[in-house]
Parts: structure tokens; sequence; C-alpha cells
């Protein structure tokens, strides 16, 4: 399958957001009406460049609410090198506001819902539309035109992500993480014990037939060699929509990604779920499950569980993204197992060309709230860190002369980060500095922020090999569409019931526990509202590939 539909020009999308705030030239100000029509910020002549620092250093503070440092024994608040190195390019002191990950969207809830003391830059946690209708945030059109040169430059170069990040009314309210050359340079897939076929005579599985006899030869070959019949042959992260992964050997986009929406060759929003060919896969399934072929728990799985489920040497399939072929082999290594994990390509069947979905490039949106005190500097500011050249290398490398040096003008990642002296992985090393944070930052698929995937499998060569494999078969994912007020009001009210029968109907054929009744099953799922689902999905759809 080639990327070839208009909508996969950019393959950007973007959480779902409307217009609803407007705002005034009085910073904080959220019950003024705008008074002129919203413009793109790439119209017009270019913003000014901007010196460094912005401010005397120590005469500025901007206050920043954010999830915490995924690697935890390095806060943000107590401060790392990264955002150290950021305060004294800038000259403004940054007080961060950060929460465990885990609590972040119920603890900034909280504050989002007093609505009083916002901070001046937060990641928004609920739907932008939500969020700017509460009059929370202001729109970002004239800040990013006359102070962000280089946030115009990128959608100049990359048109598709102003056109994502801009709402039915034509303001911009928020900015984006872009992963897009993540995703190429990290694909999520199957990933399999090579070292199991090996043992037990078996190629690669291709077709659905193949993937079931491999499976079966893993619960009774005894191919972990410890004479018990103790195999998980399947153990999925994301449940039903992990297994979703299998799909693609009908042509169904049935991961979390794409969600059973995609469009068909006509332009026509389809619910893959409720297709005739979900009704083999899903037949496919219980005889699979019904057999013992996937793990009983895979409806409540945690990313913890299945880890220690490999760490034991029980499981022989998975579905990941590439990258933890490296961590898998390890923690077999480190409990004494010389494992071969490996990512397989896509399942494939007749009729239809084999695929793996790229996610979202669009990932958290980050917004400047209507309490904060200065908005330029706030501008200012997310304009340097997000998209300057210099601030996209600390963001994406780390600090110079421990994580990565320049070579040949290119930034290359050191040993440092492979081969950390105190045992950290790759991401944790980078992470301890500040790098690769939780904050807007770009990984793109080419152009000055695309180094950094390709960086990271430059320093290795095995794990590119793996990327490579199956870098034929990604296919963007269903674009998410920017909503309307009242499209998202609709949609969530309807969203609620059928996502619910849906998956608890779908689990209870693929166990066995109610006979599949397919006919019942589709005229429910359409009943409870789906046919008007697809109807906005198709109008969002048109709107989009008309713009």
């Amino acid at each position: 399958m080639l990327l070839n539909r208009k909508w996969v020009s950019g393959i950007v999308v973007c959480t779902a957001f409307s217009m609803l705030l407007a705002c005034s030239n009085k910073a904080g100000s959220s019950d003024a009406v705008a008074t002129k029509e919203p413009s793109k910020v790439t119209e017009g002549s270019q913003s000014e460049p901007y010196k460094l620092p912005f401010v005397e250093p120590g005469t500025a503070t901007l206050r920043v609410a954010s999830g915490d440092n995924l690697y935890a024994p390095n806060s943000y608040a107590q401060g790392t090198a990264v955002w150290d190195e950021f305060e004294k390019l800038t000259g403004v002191k940054i007080e961060w506001e950060v929460f465990p990950n885990s609590q972040y969207v119920e603890s900034m809830g909280v504050r989002l819902a007093a609505a009083r003391n916002l901070p001046d830059i937060f990641r928004l946690v609920d739907s932008p539309v939500k969020t700017a209708s509460d009059g929370l945030i202001m729109p970002l059109n004239d800040l990013i035109a006359e102070h962000a040169p280089n946030i115009q430059q990128l959608f100049k170069d990359n048109p598709d992500m102003e056109r994502m990040m801009t709402a039915p009314d034509g303001n911009i309210y928020s900015i984006h993480s872009n992963s897009a050359g993540a995703y190429m340079a990290d694909p999520f897939g199957i990933l399999i014990r090579k070292d199991w076929l090996d043992e037990l005579g078996l190629k690669e599985p291709e077709t659905l037939d193949q993937w079931y006899e491999v499976l079966k030869a893993f619960k009774t070959g005894d191919p972990n060699k410890n004479g018990k019949p103790d195999e998980i042959p399947i153990s999925p992260e994301y449940s039903l929509k992990g297994l979703g992964l299998f799909g693609s050997a009908m042509g169904l986009h049935l991961f979390v990604y794409s969600d059973g929406y995609y469009p068909n060759k006509s332009e026509v929003i389809e619910y893959h779920w409720i297709k005739d060919e979900a009704k083999t896969f899903i037949e496919w399934l219980n005889k699979l499950y019904s057999e013992g072929l996937i793990d009983p728990n895979f409806m409540n799985n945690s990313y913890e569980q299945i880890d220690s489920g490999i760490s034991r040497d029980l499981i022989g399939t998975t579905v990941h993204f590439v990258n933890n072929v490296n961590r898998f082999n390890g923690m077999q290594k480190d409990a004494g197992v010389a494992a071969d994990w490996v990512i397989t390509n896509p399942p494939s069947g007749p009729g239809h060309e084999p695929f793996y979905e790229l996610g979202a490039p669009l990932g958290s949106g980050w917004a400047i709230s209507k309490d904060a005190k200065d908005p330029v500097l706030a501008m200012k500011w997310l304009d340097y860190i997000y998209a300057s050249e210099a601030g996209n290398r600390l963001v994406t490398f780390g600090i110079e002369g421990v994580s990565y040096e320049m070579k040949d003008g290119k930034p290359q990642f050191t040993d440092w980060t492979s081969k950390h002296p105190d045992g950290l992985s790759f991401n944790e090393a980078l992470r301890s500095l500040g790098a690769m944070p939780n904050m807007p930052w770009l990984r793109m698929m080419d152009g000055p922020f695309s180094l950094q995937p390709q960086a990271i499998l430059d320093k290795d060569p095995a794990l590119s090999a793996q990327v490579s494999k199956v870098k034929e078969y990604l296919v963007p994912s269903n674009p998410v569409i920017l909503d309307t007020p009242e499209e998202a009001e609709e949609l969530a009210r309807l969203n609620s019931e059928v996502e619910t029968y849906v998956s608890e109907t779908l689990l209870k054929f693929v166990t066995g526990q109610t006979p599949i009744d397919w006919e019942k099953f589709v005229s429910t799922t359409k009943a409870l509202g789906m046919d008007r689902i697809l109807e906005i999905k198709q109008q969002k759809y048109e709107r989009y590939l008309n713009q």
C-alpha cells in the first residue's frame, strides 16, 4: 500500500479541537470578542528575528505546567541540564508546576475547572474545543505571526502542520509535538521470538493459517525447554485492539491508531469492526482463544505483566514498538536466556496488501492560558524551544560533549547514551538530562528536525535492519480531523455508548462468553448511532480533503 492519498502528503493529524475563544489585546481577558477574522500565520511578512536572551537574566519568569520527567529521579522542578541551558540562553526563569504523569490529567483538570491562577503555558488535558469554549486559552495566530519566526518558517516548510493545527474558525489555539519521523524509525508491530521459531524448525508466519500453526507449536512444542506446558503463545498490549494488528490480513484497520475507522478507495469512511471480514477475523481469534493460544488475561494485561512474562521466558509473541526487541533481549539475558526478538512482517491475505499503521504524528497540544502575564514572552519562549534548530537539538540530542558530538556538521550520539556508565537505557540517559521531554518537540520525517530518529538507528545497525524490514509496509492511520463544537459534542455523546457496546460484545465473542451473532451485533451497533457517527466523520473528512 503506497502513501498516495492527498491527506497522506504530510500524514499530519491532530487532536480534535475547535474555536471558541476570542481574545482581546489585553492579556488575561477572557470575555472580549475578536474584531477581525483570523488569518493564516504564514500570510504576510515574516516576523522579525529575535535576539537572545529575550530578557535580562533573572528579570522574568514563566510558569509551565507539565507531566514530570519520564526519568523520575530527575524532576524538571529540581533542574536538569537541558532546561538549565534554556534558562541561560533565553534569560527566562521557568517555574515548573509538574505532576506525576499518571496524575497530570486529573490534577490539571481540577485547576482548569477552577479557572483561576493558571500557569502561563500548559499541556491541554481535555478537548481543545471545551478548553477554548471555557475561555481558558487564547488564539495564537497573531502571536505566531508577530513573535514566532521559527514556527512561521516551520509552517511554510510544512503547510499541513499549519492546516491541521487550525480550527474550523481559522484560529490556532495550541502547538503540537510532531513525531512523524519517530514513528517511521520505530514502527509498532508484531514481535516474535525468532529463537523459538528456530528451536521448532519453523519459518516466520505470514498468513493467518501460518500464524495459527506457529502459535499452536509455541503452545505444545516446549520452546522454552523447561519441560512444562507453560508457554503463552501471544500476549498483546491494548487488548483486542492490539490483536487487531492481525486484521492486516483482511485489510482491516483495527489497531488503536485508526480505531476501526478508515476511508476506502472511494474516500468513504467505513467502520471496519462491523464489516463482514471482521466477522471472519473474530472467528479466527475465538479459535485461538479457545485453544489457549492467546493469553487468558489479554483483556486486562498491563505493560508490567507482559514484561514479567517475557522475563520469565513464557511469552512467544507480543505487539509493541520495534525498539523493544533490544529491551526484551536484554531483560531475558539478565535472566539467563539467550532470546532473539524480532519484528515480523504484517500478516497477509488474498486480495489485501499487508500493512502496519503509522501513529498520529501530532501529539499533545500546548497552549498559552488566559492568565498569562506576558503572552509575547511566552510565545517567543515556545518558538525557541519548539521550532528553532538550536532548541530542537537540545531537546532531541541533549548536551554537546556529553550525549552527542558534532561530526561533519551533524549531531551524533556518543557512547554515553548507548553504554551509559550507570546502566541507563538510551531513553533514560537522554531524559536524565531533560531531553526527550514532556514538552512540545519535533521529530519529523525530513528537514532540519528529522535528525534524531536516524541518529538513533545509526547507533544501532541491528535495530536499523529491523526497521528497514517493515518500512515498505508502513501506511498512515486515519486522520483525526478538527471538530466544530457541535460535532465534538454529538460525537462524544454517541461514541460513549457505541464504544462500550462494541468493545464488550467483541470480547465476549472472542472469549466464547457469547455465541457470535454477527447480524445482531451489526444492527445494534448501527441502532446505537454508528450511521450518524460515520456521517459526521465523513463530513469532517470531506472538509479536510477540500481545504
